[in-house]
């Protein structure tokens, strides 16, 4: 057995090693303004919808570390102690670490911190209700910013045919509008990676402490259905009173209802022969509805209401603090991180079609604000 000081003084290389290793990790989902489109110039319209974006980003980025250095961190010094301590083999720890690490280092530093049962259902139902928010404001960030960059581009087209710049100075302007959503897409892109990589975390972290329950069963992988959304956004309006499920199926868990002449953010789902479509509801949260149950307002014969979503989306009230409100939040999640990845996706045929383009119009339709209420 090496002495204290011996063992430190060897272990130092393999330190700086392993923070060379791991130091890659931290940095990788840090916004390169130095690419193109990542500069923001001081009179950017849309400068404060990118910084929240990007400041709410941050936290992801964050949490996602934490577990992988915890396991890397562990690995490496059970590789040193193990084999003596030579670099070899500590270096080879930590990376086996880092990989447990990525999956199960949150809960294991949870349950190494918590012991009793309920401090760490509640230690685990807390950060997962404050992720819940933070999907939440993400996706409303991200809206924000395309939004704003879709009206930037349309007052562009109209200065033009003002003939207030010319042919080329708006085609430059359009292009630079461009190259600056393109940077934002790829950053909401790398950040749903994290999220949903810190996703699965809190999802083997549900599974573990649905066990403390027989009659908790453990979290659905919702991420891997089947469906696709697609086409364009359409706004359409609620025949009739009907409910929204989680998933397009009526097998599907409720999670909320449409009234008569509500009028919703639509797209086709594809895989369902047309029986469904994706909605939001007025907080932002995506769910389903019978394709059959949405018509075009030209078809409805009343009063319509718009439910569009809110910029700060509203949290529903929370599942109770039990093996069974951490697997529905672990659920719901989820979704949420679906939901972005959708908005990304339709973000992404923004940029492959005449959106940005000077003699064609807008092809996206921005959300319109919620109507105050009477």
């Amino acid at each position: 057995m090496l002495a204290p000081a011996t063992f430190f003084k060897r272990r130092l290389p393999a330190a700086l090693a392993i923070g060379l290793l791991v130091g890659p990790v931290l940095g990788a989902c840090t916004p390169d303004y130095s690419a193109p489109g990542g500069q923001i110039a001081a009179n950017d319209q849309c400068s404060s919808q990118r910084s929240q974006l990007t400041s709410i980003g941050d936290y992801f980025n964050q949490a996602m570390i934490e577990g992988a250095i915890a396991g890397a961190a562990l690995g490496a010094l059970t590789g040193a102690l193990l084999s003596g301590g030579d670099l070899e083999s500590t270096l080879a720890g930590a990376a086996i670490g880092g990989v447990a690490g990525a999956a199960t280092g949150y809960y294991t530093a949870k349950q190494e911190a918590n012991s009793d049962r309920t401090v760490l259902v509640g230690g685990v139902y807390k950060d997962l209700y404050s992720e819940n928010q933070q999907i939440d404001r993400t996706t409303a960030a991200f809206r924000a910013v395309r939004a704003c960059r879709t009206a930037e581009a349309n007052g562009i087209r109209a200065d033009y045919r003002a003939g207030r710049i010319t042919a080329d100075q708006a085609r430059a302007k359009l292009g630079d509008v461009k190259s600056k959503f393109e940077w934002e897409v790829k950053y909401a892109e790398e950040v749903g990676g994290k999220m949903n990589d810190r996703g699965e975390q809190y999802t083997y972290a549900a599974t573990e402490i649905s066990h403390f329950d027989s009659r908790t069963r453990p979290p659905e992988t919702r991420s891997a259905t089947s469906y696709q959304v697609t086409g364009p956004i359409k706004e359409l309006v609620a025949s009739k009173s009907t409910r929204v499920r989680e998933l397009p199926s009526t097998d599907s868990r409720q999670i909320g209802g449409l009234k008569a002449g509500e009028v919703v953010e639509a797209r086709e789902v594809t895989g369902t022969n047309g029986k469904w479509m994706r909605v939001r509801l007025a907080d932002g949260t995506p769910g389903f509805i019978s394709a059959s149950l949405l018509v075009t307002a030209d078809k409805y014969r009343g009063e319509t209401k718009s439910v569009a979503s809110r910029a700060e989306p509203q949290a529903a009230a929370p599942p109770p603090q039990s093996a069974g409100g951490v697997v529905q939040l672990a659920e719901t999640n989820q979704i949420k991180q679906r939901a972005l990845q959708d908005d990304v996706s339709e973000s992404r045929t923004m940029l492959s079609s005449t959106t940005f383009e000077l003699d064609q119009p807008i092809t996206f339709t921005p959300v319109r604000p919620l109507r105050p209420s009477a």
